[in-house]
């Protein structure tokens, strides 16, 4: 960068559709949100200092998270205006002299990259004027009243982003056009468009999200956890047993052992693959095993585990769920049963579409206490966590 870089960060909304919460100051990660867009600035290398401009009732809590020798960088903290114009004109002013790139950014955009930072502030010295911008993936309909007039075409259109760059003295003048005007344009941009310059575009980020509602402010949560998607969670847990009997194979997560007896029952009386299914379905609400697969029914006669488990995850679907993880114990006195394990879970883990590491399958006795310790049957125990299902959602 030849020219010195300014960053205005703009946080004087009232976040009226965030349901009470003041989103400036939300916790996200464990620190104010409105500290992430701050750091984001301060942090990157190729701006020299930052002005903040805020509410006047957050005027001392935003002082207090700056105003400290981490934030060195930080210039001022200034109040808003009654609009966004007027509150990016006061960030303008506020800046030092030596400035002549302005960047303009949304505080509610907590996850901006560095990169993008960059990107913005090299083009914008080169441009003059400079927006990131994304390309919809939602089909986009134009609305006369309640009626849709057309469709527009998304290959021409971009969701505008911040930051927003420019050069000093191209900013100031649109601005200055405004404040005597009494225009109110929603963005930089609009105001140095409608001053004649012409504003370029570069890519913007999925990631650089604008919190509006609570649920931008989980997802942003989420990203800065690790990036996986939000979903809602369910937990459920599933019991099951049977006899063991000579003359029937031993079945257990698909994996059929040797040994004189077996597990008797109308399917192939997988005990551990059963409570693997009763604890999926009861997470889901959506009954049992013996609702939907019963034994005085000859279509599940000999019917495998897998089989099951695979069914299982289906009406799964049905219920806008899928399996997130699940673990699960069997309790046995005989054969031994660790050998097979990674058998075991490679088996359910292919049944539930799951990979092998978020299936965990463990063993006990019960120190011959019991009818399991007497070797007059096995039982097993299940807990599964479901998440809110991604299929059914159109690809692009």
């Amino acid at each position: 960068m030849g020219r010195q870089v300014g960053a205005v960060i703009v946080a004087a909304g009232r976040g009226e559709r965030m349901g009470g919460v003041d989103k400036m100051l939300a916790p996200l990660a464990g620190e104010p949100l409105l500290l992430h867009s701050i750091r984001a600035f301060h942090d990157c290398e190729a701006v020299a200092e930052v002005v903040v401009v805020t509410r006047e009732d957050l005027l001392e809590p935003v002082r207090q998270m700056v105003e400290t020798p981490e934030f060195p960088r930080v210039r001022r903290v200034v109040p808003g205006g009654r609009t966004r114009a007027e509150s990016s004109r006061h960030g303008l002013a506020a800046l030092s002299g030596e400035i002549a790139v302005v960047l303009v950014h949304d505080g509610a955009r907590p996850l901006i990259s560095d990169a993008l930072i960059h990107r913005v502030a090299e083009a914008a010295e080169e441009t003059g004027a400079v927006l990131p911008g994304i390309a919809p993936v939602s089909t986009i309909k134009r609305a006369e009243g309640d009626v849709c007039a057309a469709t527009l075409d998304r290959a021409s259109l971009r969701e505008a982003q911040t930051p927003q760059g420019f050069r000093r003295e191209v900013l100031a003048r649109a601005m200055a056009a405004d404040a005597r005007d009494g225009s109110n344009p929603t963005d930089e941009a609009s105001s140095v468009e409608r001053s004649g310059t012409p504003v370029a575009l570069v890519e913007g980020e999925r990631r650089n999200l604008k919190v509006t509602v609570p649920e931008d402010l989980a997802i942003a949560e989420t990203i800065l956890a690790g990036g996986r998607p939000v979903r809602a969670l369910r937990v459920g847990v599933g019991v099951d047993t049977h006899r063991l009997e000579p003359g029937c194979p031993l079945v257990l997560g698909g994996v059929t052992i040797p040994f004189d007896r077996g597990l008797a029952g109308h399917s192939d009386a997988d005990v551990l693959s059963h409570a693997v299914c009763d604890a999926l379905l009861g997470a889901a609400a959506a009954g049992d095993i013996g609702d939907h697969f019963p034994d005085d029914d000859p279509r599940w006669k000999g019917v495998s585990g897998a089989d099951l488990l695979r069914r299982t995850v289906a009406i799964l679907r049905e219920s806008g769920y899928g399996p997130a993880h699940v673990d699960a114990t069997v309790s046995a006195e005989k054969p031994r049963l660790a050998p097979h394990r990674a058998e075991m879970v490679a088996n359910i883990a292919d049944a539930l579409g799951l990979s092998p590491d978020r299936v965990s399958v463990q063993f006990t006795t019960t120190e011959g206490l019991g009818f399991v310790g007497r070797g007059e049957g096995m039982s097993a125990t299940a807990v599964a966590l479901l998440e809110e299902s991604l299929f059914g959602v159109e690809a692009e």
